[in-house]
């Protein structure tokens, strides 16, 4: 059976598995997001699901949390079960960190069963997932070793939860775990990442040959996708900074930004969020007299409605990023994107063709640019239906469902190595 075809998951199986932290993040909402997916199609999907949550409130299982996630029999014997009764074609990976543990590719292993996992961060190669380190890019472990994240505290500031998470995949380094896994990247630049790393290690952590990229994908309501996006110089003279309020995601440089642009002509900023920065920079709003305004923590849909009535998104991160959303958001709107030359932000982003780069945590740059979008737009530059138009070919669901099968198809056909 083809599995890159519209129809291609009638009556297939598979099973999804997915660690889920104590806090809601973007790893659950792909998680789900793919799961209805697949189900759409006519997968026949089974899951299974644990939570790092379920050690609260049980001292004997947070004791022996340390142990438990470098190898847990529980994973092990009920994802050995499910393998047995259910017998998918294919099971597919989130997360294992903590409690479902990399035991869960050792179960699929001896059921002789292909498994494939989405990165959705650095983690096999960084304990704490982002390469950063004190608010820079940092990246002593793929340099030097994982001891690097016990010595600065990398995971949540503690030693000892730091050693637990380098514990873990130093251990499953040993025991080539990740070598028998399909791996997928969401970016190319994550691909490319994860190759220099894997070539900078003594013995290899995965296979390069079953390295795969699949971005995550963009589900527009369709309201947006049956309404041409609007002209750019129809759009409200303003600019969308969504994201936590944080030095980390550059909100810093986007405020001292605004304060050297010139208060005529000037796009507003609108900042959309909440974060440890919201006080300090409502107050720096107010000294300066900025053409800032806040508007606190949007739901989807009024965030997509105000990114496709707006002339620009601004990203103005300081690290890496596992996968630039809103960029992807704003292209698939017809939106511009102003974002900084940085890891997955900076790659997102055609200069000239869907919007500008500028240095990363230089307010001077990222000023010149917003007064380049202006003038661009200005000179009829910016096209939001070819913008739209190639975002849409990039993260369509439709599209996304068949990068999807043929990566299932491709690892179903090597099967385990």
């Amino acid at each position: 059976m083809d599995g890159t075809e519209d129809n291609g998951g009638a009556g297939r199986r598979i099973l999804l598995v997915h660690d889920r932290y104590r806090l809601p993040g973007g790893e659950d909402a792909v998680f789900e997001a793919e799961r209805a997916l697949l189900e759409r199609h006519g997968w026949e999907v089974s899951v299974y699901c644990r939570d790092n949550a379920e050690v609260d409130g049980h001292p004997l299982r947070k004791a022996l949390l340390p142990f438990t996630a470098l190898f847990s029999l529980r994973t092990l014997r009920e994802v050995g079960a499910l393998l047995r009764t259910i017998r998918p074609a294919v099971v597919h990976v989130h997360n294992t960190l903590l409690v479902v543990s990399p035991a869960v590719f050792w179960a699929c292993r001896w059921a002789g069963v292909p498994v494939v996992q989405t990165l959705h961060n650095f983690r096999l190669f960084c304990p704490n997932g982002i390469l950063l380190r004190d608010g820079k890019i940092c990246e002593d472990c793929p340099a030097h070793g994982l001891s690097c994240a016990v010595r600065h505290r990398c995971y949540r500031g503690s030693a000892a939860q730091s050693l637990v998470c380098a514990g873990v995949y130093a251990l499953h380094r040993c025991l080539g775990t990740y070598r028998h896994v399909a791996l997928i990247a969401l970016t190319e630049f994550d691909r490319q990442k994860l190759l220099a790393f894997n070539r900078a290690t003594r013995r290899p952590v995965f296979d390069p040959a079953r390295l795969f990229v699949k971005p995550h994908f963009v589900a527009l309501p369709p309201a947006f996708l049956n309404t041409p996006p609007l002209p750019w110089q129809a759009r409200k003279n303003q600019v969308v900074y969504a994201a936590r309020l944080e030095e980390l995601k550059g909100l810093p440089t986007a405020l001292a930004a605004w304060a050297q642009l010139a208060p005529a002509g000037s796009p507003t900023l609108l900042v959309a969020g909440t974060g440890p920065l919201e006080e300090w920079a409502k107050a720096t709003v107010r000294d300066k007299k900025l053409a800032v305004k806040f508007l606190g923590q949007l739901s989807k849909p009024a965030l997509l409605a105000l990114l496709a009535e707006s002339r620009a998104a601004l990203v103005p991160s300081l690290c890496y990023e596992s996968f630039a959303l809103v960029p992807a958001e704003a292209h698939a709107l017809g939106t511009p994107v102003l974002g900084s030359d940085l890891g997955n932000v900076g790659a997102a982003v055609a200069e000239g063709v869907d919007g500008l780069r500028f240095a990363p945590g230089d307010p001077t740059a990222l000023a010149a640019a917003v007064s380049e979008l202006c003038q661009l737009g200005e000179a009829e530059a910016w096209n939001p239906a070819a913008i739209q138009a190639a975002a849409l070919a990039r993260y369509a669901p439709e599209e996304n469902y068949r990068q999807l099968c043929e990566i299932y198809a491709q690892v179903e056909k090597e099967g385990q190595p």
